[in-house]
């Protein structure tokens, strides 16, 4: 019986990152296992004994796939990416 973890999405566009908080009380460090799709969804599993938590976490955000960093204290999961700047998407290219 899994429960879907509460979940914050939470952008600083000043800091230009994305963070992603779950609320999985019960489990340790080690039993938390993050991956995140190619389809851009993060999915988020943990058991413990009696608790088991899943969930799949779209990403609404460009991000950069190699950022992401997460942490886990007390029940809190914490993932952190760092957000795609918006200049990097195109070029302007110069008509002669």
């Amino acid at each position: 019986n899994k429960r879907e973890p509460l979940i914050d999405t939470l952008v600083d566009e000043k800091e230009k990152t994305l963070k992603i908080i779950a609320e999985m009380p019960g489990v340790e460090k080690k039993d938390v296992n993050v991956v995140v799709g190619a389809d851009k969804v993060i999915h988020i599993d943990a058991e413990h004994g009696e608790k088991k938590y899943h969930v799949k976490v779209p990403i609404k955000h460009d991000v950069d796939a190699e950022s992401p960093k997460a942490t886990y204290k007390n029940g809190i999961l914490e993932l952190t990416f760092k957000l795609e700047d918006e200049k990097s998407k195109g070029k302007a290219i110069d008509v002669l």
